[in-house]
């Protein structure tokens, strides 16, 4: 399926649209760190995706850090970014999209303190809390702590409407306004990109991925599982570094055919 994926943006590419690639984060560029504040992005990783932006695809990264943070671990020049799960927007160099920023904040301030003293006796679960949303980490934890913070998840998707609560696989995510997510953004960067109908990627590994993936299937796109969760995927790599590998074929391909549809030199 591999193949199929890189050939459909080839064609694209041929057909004179555009190219937009987009990728998660944690666990999709990077490898999954303990600690989300060890996350990096491999050295071999940035070399790929500067190739590809200077091969004429437009790339955009998605992720639940927030945007700041995103920006300092991506810091590739001409590359979008979508920062606390689709709310904070980097597009053309500039910020776009929502503007509720400060409603958002007191929404996730009046939720924070509630959730911290419920995991307060759960051992090896803690909880990161960043401007426009809250994280409870479980890595590592024993059985019985998952299953605690998996049901305060569904207590609070119960008793709070005006966040989305998300269960991955590695900890709880908690975002303001519901209706915002990776699928809204992914739909803010096809528009952005000045093409109806784009070659689209979409790499994920998650379960707060799926509306990304889902809006990328529905426009006809390509979407790539990274680990084990195959979930809506067209096509399965085992690690962000096997997905590297992929991306190269991928710039290759890209390259050989702007290379191949150049008219001799004799004749421009």
């Amino acid at each position: 399926m591999g193949a199929a994926g890189i050939d459909s943006l080839v064609a694209a590419a041929s057909a004179g649209r555009k190219i937009l690639l987009l990728f998660d984060f944690d666990g999709t560029l990077s490898p999954i760190a303990f600690r989300p504040e060890e996350a990096r992005l491999p050295t071999s990783t940035r070399q790929i995706l500067s190739e590809l932006a200077a091969a004429g695809c437009q790339l955009g990264v998605i992720s639940s850090r927030s945007l700041v943070d995103l920006q300092g671990r991506i810091d590739i020049p001409g590359v979008w970014l979508a920062g606390s799960g689709g709310l904070e927007l980097w597009i053309e160099g500039g910020p776009a999209g929502e503007q509720r920023m400060v409603a958002g904040a007191r929404i996730i301030a009046a939720h924070a303190r509630f959730v911290a003293h419920a995991i307060d006796c759960l051992p090896d679960a803690w909880l990161e809390e960043k401007p426009l949303g809250l994280t409870i980490h479980h890595r590592g934890a024993c059985p019985s702590t998952v299953t605690a913070v998996r049901q305060l998840a569904g207590m609070l998707q119960a008793r709070a409407t005006d966040v989305r609560v998300t269960v991955c696989s590695l900890g709880v995510e908690i975002s303001p306004f519901p209706e915002v997510h990776k699928g809204t953004a992914v739909a803010k960067f096809i528009a952005a990109v000045g093409d109806a109908h784009p070659g689209l990627l979409y790499a994920g590994n998650d379960l707060n991925d799926a509306e990304a993936m889902a809006e990328v299937a529905r426009r006809g796109g390509w979407v790539i599982a990274v680990g084990d969760d195959a979930h809506l995927a067209h096509h399965q790599v085992s690690t962000p570094s096997d997905l590297g590998e992929l991306l190269v074929t991928l710039g290759l391909a890209l390259i050989r055919n702007a290379t191949s549809r150049r008219p001799p030199r004799s004749l421009r």
